[in-house]
């Protein structure tokens, strides 16, 4: 079968879940009467970020390979979808001051994630998969930008929601973001032509 017919099972099912994050960012907009604008910039944020994740699956290649170990992708799915965890372990009992600067990292976190999600451009994979080698915007400096900024925006997720168990979510989410980087790592030194190279030359997880 040539590539370009293969079935990209990762687009058919996360291009819907994504558009359904979209479509309750909206909603939240809609029913904004008490919200911050920082709160506001925060939801405006979450609604950038799945519209750029939604359109990048759509508009990405097809993978030379991928890593189909059932813990990869437990380790790698649990990492994307934990931060939704938060908001209901959580205490919700935070502060003003807690909140506000909550807000700020979350859009802080999420600007600077769409920033490495638009450079890895048609990459963009939950899973480790091999495609090309991406080296402009924030990966000029380090090689897993999405994930230091993904949880950027969890910490202040946290902050957000009043602490508690979320917490042990972010501490979770951290342990979980490096074994998946350190899997698509062995899976880019292996299967992407100047990956190794790069990887020499710009820090990372490992």
């Amino acid at each position: 079968m040539p590539p370009t017919t293969q079935l990209d099972l990762g687009r058919i099912v996360l291009v819907p879940v994504f558009a359904c994050f979209v479509l309750l960012n909206v909603m939240k907009l809609i029913d904004n009467d008490d919200r911050t604008v920082v709160a506001t910039l925060g939801t405006i944020a979450a609604l950038s970020f799945n519209a750029a994740l939604a359109v990048m699956y759509l508009r990405r290649g097809v993978a030379s390979h991928t890593d189909r170990r059932p813990k990869v992708w437990l380790v790698a799915g649990a990492a994307t979808f934990s931060p939704f965890a938060i908001p209901v372990v959580a205490s919700h009992e935070a502060g003003p001051v807690a909140s506000f600067a909550g807000a700020l990292l979350v859009v802080l976190g999420i600007g600077l994630a769409i920033w490495a999600l638009l450079s890895l451009n048609t990459n963009i994979s939950v899973v480790p998969q091999a495609r090309e080698l991406a080296t402009t915007g924030p990966y000029r400096f380090f090689r897993h930008p999405l994930y230091v900024f993904e949880y950027v925006a969890a910490i202040g997720l946290v902050l957000v929601s009043g602490g508690g168990w979320g917490w042990l979510v972010v501490a979770a989410l951290g342990v979980l973001q490096v074994l998946r980087a350190r899997w698509e790592e062995r899976l880019l030194r292996e299967e992407v032509a100047g990956y190794a190279a790069y990887a020499s030359r710009t820090p990372g997880f490992s």
